[in-house]
């Protein structure tokens, strides 16, 4: 399961994110923090590389997000459609991976109404 978020870097995040991104050189980092209710507060960070205007996701160790999409310059800063998917430890029995897919739901759920923005002119 994905979900895709419109963003612009101009060195202030919209308010109300639980997101914190950073633009260093040739990659994107950042922590997405999301109250969850059978979890509590996860802490997700993220990293991707930058190949173009095309964002590659980095592996990190799980749980972590996977964050892919583009990137391109605008005058008021740098725009980013971020494509976003949850990293989970893989799951050894078939309960720990349906609690996995719940868990994932849940998660992109709330992150499509925290995240939701207006798209970007260039999208």
């Amino acid at each position: 399961m994905r979900t895709r978020v419109h963003l612009s870097l101009n060195g202030h995040l919209p308010q109300g994110l639980p997101l914190e991104v950073h633009l260093e050189g040739q990659e994107v980092r950042g922590t997405l923090r999301q109250e969850n209710p059978i979890l509590g507060e996860l802490v997700l960070p993220f990293a991707s590389r930058l190949e173009g205007d095309r964002l590659l996701p980095l592996p990190l160790t799980p749980p972590y997000l996977r964050v892919g999409g583009r990137a391109r310059p605008g005058r008021e800063g740098t725009f980013l459609e971020l494509e976003l998917e949850l990293v989970l430890p893989p799951g050894g029995k078939w309960g720990e991976r349906a609690l996995g897919r719940i868990l994932e739901a849940l998660f992109l759920r709330s992150l499509e109404g925290a995240l939701s923005q207006p798209s970007p002119p260039w999208v």
